[in-house]
């Protein structure tokens, strides 16, 4: 059943002032949810709110063959739920079941301070992998297992070179040449959408490229770090195949981090579900956390074929 306090509220009217407000305060703030960002990743999005912006749900969503749908964007593995209040339960239901009826199709990950038990979705676990580095490098690196360091090891030896990346066509020539191999859904307008997104980070220094070059001075791994909310998102990470049979990304991740250590930071790894992804954040001493994604089709039978 919806709760009257949660009103449905088109982009245009979104006051992005409070939205944003409610973002940066809450307890499980993301870089994903806040205005800037859905406003380039997406092409449209709209909201529920819930009074003055004390709970927010960002709804990203579009429309094919004539019907409406919400959909989770490329390079944005957690939205749902905001307040400066831990979401409960059943407030996270009561959001999940104020979703205006015109959109048939809904399919979106929450954030890990989301946990929903609302009737008429199918919830599903996801996981992803966080470091605290709120230590000292030596410290953190006491918790990497054998295999990461022996892989930094051999980086060294194959004369790898970690600096930053300044030329942003650059990275998205690359991360576009290498990603596409793993990720064809990927598509050329959604890296136009994330070029948007970095130079907007790049500017407000909330962000930054760092790559690996081998010997030859050829880039060879790339990473995209963006941070808000003490928390620095791995995103749009790849690497050709001389940096995976050099083992660039093991020396690279090892060097943000050492770069980083001593803040109250988080590095989160953006997952993964697949067993040998998550073994190599694990690597690093990284820690799983749950977070769930919602699925909800109100298509007539005819159209439940129906994919975004």
């Amino acid at each position: 059943m919806s709760n009257p306090e949660i009103k449905f509220v088109d982009n245009k009217d979104i006051d992005r002032t409070k939205w944003d407000q409610c973002i940066a305060n809450s307890s499980f703030g993301i870089v994903y949810a806040y205005s800037w960002y859905l406003d380039r990743i997406c092409p449209y999005w709209d909201a529920l709110v819930w009074g003055n912006y004390l709970y927010v749900m960002p709804l990203v969503n579009n429309k094919k063959y004539g019907i409406s749908y919400i959909y989770q964007p490329f390079f944005t593995q957690q939205l749902g739920v905001f307040s400066n209040f831990p979401p409960e339960p059943d407030i996270v239901n009561q959001f999940l079941n104020s979703i205006p009826g015109k959109f048939r199709l809904t399919d979106m990950n929450l954030n890990l301070g989301n946990m929903p038990t609302a009737d008429g979705y199918n919830i599903r676990k996801n996981t992803t992998y966080q470091l605290h580095l709120h230590s000292g490098a030596d410290n953190i690196r006491t918790y990497y297992n054998s295999n990461t360091k022996r892989n930094i090891q051999k980086a060294i030896q194959n004369k790898i070179s970690i600096f930053s990346v300044y030329d942003i066509n650059q990275f998205l020539k690359f991360t576009q040449a290498n990603l596409t191999k793993k990720s064809p859904e990927i598509k050329n307008k959604h890296y136009q959408a994330l070029q948007k997104v970095i130079s907007y980070a790049l500017y407000h220094q909330l962000g930054e490229i760092y790559g690996a070059w081998d010997s030859a001075n050829n880039l060879v791994a790339s990473v995209f770090f963006l941070t808000s909310n003490q928390k620095s998102i791995y995103l749009a990470a790849s690497s050709n195949q001389t940096g995976i049979e050099q083992s660039a990304m093991f020396l690279l991740i090892d060097t943000f981090i050492q770069n980083n250590a001593g803040k109250k930071q988080i590095l989160d790894f953006e997952g993964s579900n697949i067993p040998g992804i998550a073994r190599f954040y694990a690597g690093f001493g990284a820690i799983p956390e749950t977070y769930y994604s919602v699925h909800q089709n109100q298509l007539p039978r005819l159209l439940q074929i129906f994919k975004k």
